[in-house]
Formats: C-alpha cells, sequence, structure tokens
C-alpha cells in the first residue's frame, strides 16, 4: 500500500485510481494524464496542451476536476485559474476538486496540502486572502499555509488581480449554436487575449480542453496564429487511420470506448447529422466535401422531371443586388426558387457584373427566362444599392418586387441555421450548368471570396418554409407575395 501511495504522489495517471479504485482507466485516459503530468514537470517540450475528445469519455474528469488537486498536492504554492463557458459549471469543477482535497485519500498522498475548514473564511473577501482567515467557497480557496489558490471563472468574467500559473480553459462555447456565432466567438476570442492571457506569466501554463464546433473557435485561433506552441492531443471516437498516434492500439472503424460508446451508436450519430459526428465526436469541424454545408446533401432531378412535378407552383427569385463592373467588388447573384411538398427546389442561379442601367434590363428577362407568372416575386434585401434597384424596378418593370426583411445575425449563423434543412435533403437542384458554380461557393463558404449564393440560399429556405405559397383571389394579384 505504501507503494501505491509514493506511486499516487508520483505518477498522476496511478493518482486517478488511488482517488477513485473503481476508475476504469483506458489507455486514452492513461495518455492525457500523462501529458498533464508532462506539462506541470516541464518535459512536455510546450507550455501549452490542447486536448480534443468525443463528450462523455473523461477528459474533463482528468484534466479539470483531478489534475488541479493533483497539481496542488505536488506544489501547494501554485496558483491555477480554471475556466468554462460558464460560471456555474466553472464552479461545478471548483467543488468537485475540493471534494478530492478533502478526501481521506488525498491527505494519506498529500498530508501538506489541505484547505480550511468549510465553515471558515466567512469573513474573507472573494479575490484576496484575508487576516481572519482563508478563502474557502465555489469562486476560490487557497492552500492553508502555502498561499497557493483556484480560481473558478466563467468566459467573460473578471480575473482583476488573480495571477497564475496554470490556466485551464474547458469548453468556452456551451453548444454549436454559440461556436457557429461569429460575434460569439469574436467575444471569447477577446476574453483569451484581453483577460485570461493578461494574468500568465513566463512560466505560466495552459490547458485547453474543447468540442471542435468550428475550425474558427479558440483553438482554431489558436493554430492558426501560433499552433508550434501547443502540443495537441487529439483523439477521435472512430479510429481514422491505424498508426497516427502510436499510444492508439486500434484499427481504422474502431471505436475509443466500445464498452461505454459502441461504434454502432455513434456512427448512428452520423447517419443523423454528419457535421455532428465529424466535429463532435471526430474533432473535426470542416467535414470533408464542404464546411458548413455539403455537396452530398443537395438533391438533383432533371429540368423534365421538375417541369412535370411543378404544375402551378411559382417561381420565387431573390437578389443580392450589386451593380458595377469593377471584378474586385461584389458581383449581383439572383436564384430562382420554388416550393414543391416540403422541398425546397433552386431552379437556376446566376452572378453578373452589371452597371445599373443593364441590371434594370437584365431583371425582367431573367425572370420571364425563368418561370415568371402568377404569384411569383422578386425578393430583395433594401441595403444600399438594393433599394435603388427595387425602386426603379417596381417602377419600370412592374414586376412584383418585395424588399425582404434585414437579417439579424450573421451570415454564418444563417448558414448553420439553414443546414439541417439542406443536410435532411430538402433543397433540391435542377440539373443545369450553373449547379457546380453554385455549389462551390455555398460549401466553400466561408472560405471563398463571394457569398452571394450564400445570402440566397439562406433567404430562400427561411422564406419558403416559413411562408408556403397559398392561391389568393386574383383580385388581389398586388398582394400576391406572402410574408
Amino acid at each position: 500500500m505504501e507503494l501505491f501511495r509514493r506511486e499516487a504522489r508520483a505518477e498522476f495517471p496511478v493518482f486517478l485510481n488511488y482517488i477513485q479504485p473503481d476508475y476504469e482507466r483506458q489507455w486514452f485516459h492513461e495518455h492525457i494524464a500523462r501529458k498533464c503530468q508532462e506539462l506541470l514537470e516541464g518535459t512536455l517540450g510546450k507550455d501549452r496542451l490542447m486536448i480534443f475528445m468525443p463528450p462523455q469519455h473523461g477528459k474533463s474528469e482528468i484534466a479539470s476536476r483531478k489534475f488541479p488537486a493533483w497539481a496542488l498536492g505536488r506544489n501547494p504554492r501554485l496558483k491555477i485559474i480554471g475556466a468554462s463557458y460558464s460560471g456555474s459549471l466553472a464552479k461545478q469543477f471548483s467543488r468537485s476538486i475540493q471534494r478530492t482535497i478533502d478526501s481521506r485519500e488525498y491527505a494519506e498522498v498529500f498530508p501538506e496540502t489541505r484547505l480550511t475548514g468549510k465553515k471558515a473564511a466567512a469573513a474573507a473577501k472573494s479575490d484576496s486572502q484575508s487576516q481572519k482567515g482563508y478563502i474557502r467557497n465555489a469562486d476560490m480557496f487557497d492552500t492553508v499555509g502555502y498561499g497557493g489558490f483556484y480560481k473558478a471563472v466563467g468566459v467573460g468574467g473578471s480575473l482583476t488581480g488573480t495571477p497564475a500559473d496554470i490556466g485551464i480553459i474547458d469548453d468556452p462555447v456551451k453548444d454549436p449554436m454559440e461556436a457557429k456565432s461569429a460575434v460569439y466567438r469574436q467575444r471569447v476570442w477577446e476574453w483569451y487575449t484581453d483577460v485570461f492571457l493578461t494574468r500568465l506569466h513566463n512560466e505560466s501554463k495552459q490547458i485547453l480542453i474543447m468540442t471542435r464546433w468550428h475550425e474558427d473557435d479558440l483553438a482554431g485561433r489558436l493554430l492558426a496564429s501560433e499552433g508550434d506552441k501547443w502540443e495537441v492531443v487529439r483523439i477521435p471516437a472512430i479510429c481514422e487511420e491505424e498508426g497516427a498516434m502510436p499510444e492508439d492500439p486500434r484499427k481504422p472503424g474502431e471505436a475509443l470506448w466500445e464498452e461505454r460508446h459502441s461504434r454502432d451508436t455513434i456512427m448512428e450519430v452520423e447517419k443523423r447529422s454528419p457535421s455532428t459526428y465529424a466535429s463532435l465526436y471526430q474533432q473535426r469541424p470542416t467535414i470533408q466535401g464542404g464546411n458548413i454545408i455539403r455537396r452530398q446533401w443537395f438533391g438533383h432531378v432533371p429540368a423534365t422531371e421538375f417541369a412535370r412535378m411543378r404544375r402551378k407552383e411559382p417561381i420565387v427569385f431573390f437578389m443580392d443586388t450589386a451593380y458595377t463592373q469593377n471584378q474586385e467588388n461584389d458581383p449581383t447573384g439572383i436564384i430562382a426558387t420554388c416550393r414543391i411538398g416540403g422541398d425546397v427546389y433552386v431552379t437556376h442561379a446566376r452572378k453578373v457584373l452589371m452597371r445599373f442601367p443593364d441590371l434594370i434590363r437584365l431583371v425582367p428577362e431573367y425572370a420571364r427566362e425563368h418561370g415568371y407568372g402568377p404569384g411569383s416575386s422578386i425578393r430583395i434585401e433594401p441595403k444600399a444599392n438594393g433599394i435603388s434597384v427595387i425602386d426603379e424596378l417596381k417602377e419600370k418593370t412592374g414586376l412584383n418586387v418585395i424588399r425582404t426583411p434585414s437579417p439579424q445575425d450573421d451570415k454564418e449563423t444563417r448558414l448553420n441555421v439553414a443546414s439541417p434543412t439542406v443536410e435532411s435533403g430538402r433543397v433540391v437542384l435542377v440539373d443545369g450548368p450553373w449547379n457546380e458554380p453554385f455549389i462551390d461557393e455555398v460549401c466553400g463558404f466561408p472560405k471563398k471570396p463571394h457569398d452571394e449564393y450564400v445570402d440566397l440560399l439562406c433567404y430562400a429556405v427561411d422564406y419558403h418554409l416559413k411562408n408556403p405559397y397559398k392561391p389568393i383571389d386574383k383580385s388581389r394579384a398586388e398582394e400576391a407575395a406572402y410574408y
């Protein structure tokens, strides 16, 4: 037993089982624990560690709950910051660490490291050690007699006056919607650079644990700007390549923890949502065949078959306007669409670089050529030159031109909202030479130089699924477009 205790003090992976005898330590648990230990001891070769693993496989238990306790046992003078997407989750980690340090097993391994009694420090301030006692609450606790501490904080929270030897960030975003919001990703980045980093010093060490929902997330930005400074541990739920990681004993197609999360269960996730499988389970935010939208998701139908199916359903046009012949500026994009049953059909798409008068002449020709008729409308966002285009078309063409509401979210968020509709096969392209440029731009977003088709697709999906066409009294023809 004494040997076991000594090993638990010296070896973090052994500590996991000493503190919790029934802990089912797998090879990947040992690997993560070893990396954390090497980071603390300075033998990792780098002072920054990223851990990417599927959910419910134990990464937070090791790196956010047990590692801070073991590190404070090894050095009770350490100052540690633990952050997560919310203050409440960060406090949960803090409480778990305190329970470990309070345990009999921990005292056997690290008798020097202890916390004040839970009833003490009632008069202590939350951000500094009081002369009346030691701090002990969910936000912060310190080690008796050594001045070390652990501080819990939510992303966006203040860390004023809190220096750190180790900074741990565990999931800075709570779900895919936050991760896919450019505004929220920027908010996380600014907190990291303006708050978190300012509390570190030359010898500080960092651990980042997260789900790679998006390639431009915190990890993505750090890897792009300073990737050589980080040790990256990426362990996918399903093995993709034998030998890609020397410690991984699996063959391609085998699950990481078959007894807990079987291959069949994980592959069901891929069937339901390839994007969720790629990001949440494989830690690859950019999936093969597309970024947010995959080309395989689009349905296809021959023009003759679409004509047979359409009957009298109206064609609705969407325009993203610009009028210039300068190749460096954005072109005008226009698509023709139709809803049949529960599916949205894109019947044609085109981009042009034209001066204003030429654009106004083109629109009626394009509309007539591609099915404009009773119930049709041309929907344009009234932004910048779109206002002039709307007014001119209404005055000179007699077309049913509608001002579309300006979107409140950024393009990336809107495309993510539209992506389940595309992924479920409910967006169908009528075969034509325009298909490939359309698919290439939409699937390449946000890495393509232009994104007019992205805007237009989002408009079309949103409009058709919220506003199915309903025949109305012919005497109200001017009101034929529904909002």
